[in-house]
């Protein structure tokens, strides 16, 4: 009898393992659902708005108001609940980055291109999973005490710090030195104190943008109520004969 109760005891410890992370979103999702939110930071870590965000949002207030408000009351409730979308973003952030990160170490046995193939099919692009990657995998290297900050900063701006290459106590140390700037600062500040080799100077993506804006062009004239003149689709066929010559011209 006793060595039963503990191989089920040991059946229900291994399920709380695995079962961790749905739990906190179960939580989340029952006090959403009864409408108290109250024990938010009970679920994910929550990290105070900076000083600038916290402007930002008192003068959008005031810029909207009507005069029937409670101007401070709503001032705290906007802020708490900004401060809760930040942590949800930044937890479902590390989410994919984990996922992402055990789909790799499958596909890594695979041929080359697996890996590629499975962010094409699982998120429509590279771009977006392997920022996902990126921030997770940096977001691991730190030290806890470090976390709350990370999380504070812009993610873009985080996203451009992971993936340059320099030692990690120089990264931590600049996440130590964030004072709430915002994207636009701290990624000019990322060029100056980590900037790309020559040959690694990242710029426009002209292939894949030119694709993707043809992709979108298609789908337009390609509803029925679209109409074209047939002075229109004369022009269109020349200038999609011309850009095949450019792009025939072009070095790979």
């Amino acid at each position: 009898m006793e060595k039963a109760m503990s191989h089920v005891n040991s059946l229900i410890s291994e399920r709380l393992k695995k079962n961790s992370q749905t739990s906190k979103m179960s939580a989340l999702a029952k006090q959403s659902a009864s409408g108290n939110l109250t024990s938010f930071s009970g679920i994910f870590s929550l990290s105070e708005l900076n000083e600038k965000e916290k402007e930002f949002l008192l003068n959008l207030l005031r810029q909207y108001a009507v005069g029937k408000e409670d101007l401070e009351q709503d001032f705290t409730s906007l802020t708490s609940i900004t401060s809760e979308v930040k942590a949800i973003n930044n937890q479902a952030a590390i989410l994919h980055g984990e996922r992402i990160k055990k789909a790799q170490s499958i596909l890594t046995r695979y041929k080359d291109g697996a890996f590629t193939a499975w962010l094409l099919a699982a998120y429509g692009n590279r771009q977006t999973p392997y920022n996902f990657l990126q921030y997770y995998e940096f977001y691991e290297q730190l030290p806890k005490k470090l976390r709350p900050q990370i999380e504070a900063m812009p993610r873009q701006a985080v996203y451009t710090l992971a993936s340059r290459e320099a030692p990690l106590e120089k990264k931590q140390n600049f996440v130590e030195s964030y004072q709430g700037e915002t994207k636009a600062e701290l990624l000019i500040k990322i060029r100056e104190l980590f900037p790309l080799e020559d040959k690694d100077k990242r710029g426009p993506n002209w292939g894949e943008n030119t694709i993707q804006q043809l992709k979108k062009l298609t789908a337009i004239l390609d509803q029925k109520n679209v109409s074209i003149s047939k002075v229109h689709q004369s022009l269109i066929c020349e200038l999609l004969d011309n850009l095949k010559v450019v792009v025939s011209g072009r070095k790979s």
